[in-house]
């Protein structure tokens, strides 16, 4: 359903993504690790279109994504939904202007079949009948929560991740792990989550990326991440602090599983 090939992006002369391809099945829910600064969350930006790509290929279904004009763009974008780390609420709104925004701003339907929509996608996520509180009054595991209805609200068929247990107590952090996992179930997205933590990894996954230096040097099951003999995966999974890998030892092994 999405393929990227040879994807390069550049941020002040740093390579953030370097040739980079992956590759995300239909109904698949694709993990994706690696350190801080390796382009995991510039890879989602550049899906939706919030960043540009110097180069390389993303297609959607087929359809090539980079060469599209603002308004093709938009259409495609009807289809993807992205939920930000931080949640990204507008704090001047209430819950059920939030969870509706897009869809007033995007679809044209009726007022009332609009709260509808909210009121399904806020019981979804297990929100239900919160519509008046403002964001300021919820927790950050709700806040979360309120992000993904949001975007449910557009019944989008992909649904990117970006760090969504980060800045959550654990018990909140597994039912986040919960929620996508009965997304992925109920509603047979194709989902890519961003993600540093392991065990959400391991548990919501079907298969699991490992970016390095821009780049994809592993992708397999979470079984086949767990007994990877790579050592810049191994040194990540196991959360070691030894020294870093040298790039002669990561890239001998090539993209491995």
């Amino acid at each position: 359903m999405i393929e990227i090939r040879d994807l390069y992006k550049t941020f002040d002369r740093k390579q953030v993504l370097n040739g980079l391809n992956l590759s995300v099945r239909e109904g698949e829910t694709k993990v994706i690790i690696g350190r801080s600064g390796a382009g995991k969350s510039v890879l989602l930006k550049c899906i939706v279109g919030i960043l540009k790509a110097e180069s390389g290929s993303i297609k959607v279904n087929g359809e090539e994504l980079t060469t599209l004009n603002e308004r093709d763009y938009d259409r495609v974008r009807k289809d993807i939904g992205l939920v930000f780390q931080g949640g990204a609420l507008f704090d001047s709104l209430d819950v059920g202007e939030n969870v509706g925004f897009f869809l007033e701003e995007y679809s044209g339907i009726s007022t009332a079949k609009r709260r509808e929509r909210v009121a399904h996608s806020l019981s979804l996520v297990g929100l239900k009948g919160i519509e008046d509180l403002m964001p300021s009054e919820l927790s950050g595991g709700m806040r979360k929560r309120v992000s993904l209805a949001r975007v449910l609200c557009m019944e989008p068929k992909i649904l990117l991740y970006d760090e969504p247990t980060s800045e959550v107590d654990p018990i909140t952090a597994d039912a986040i792990n919960n929620l996508i996992i009965e997304m992925h179930d109920r509603l047979k997205v194709t989902s890519i989550v961003v993600t540093h933590d392991m065990t959400a990894a391991f548990k919501i996954a079907d298969s699991v990326a490992m970016f390095y230096h821009g780049q994809v040097i592993a992708d397999g099951t979470p079984a086949e991440m767990r007994n990877s003999r790579h050592p810049v995966v191994k040194q990540f999974i196991n959360g070691e602090s030894v020294g870093p890998v040298t790039e002669d030892e990561s890239m001998k092994f090539g993209h491995v599983k």
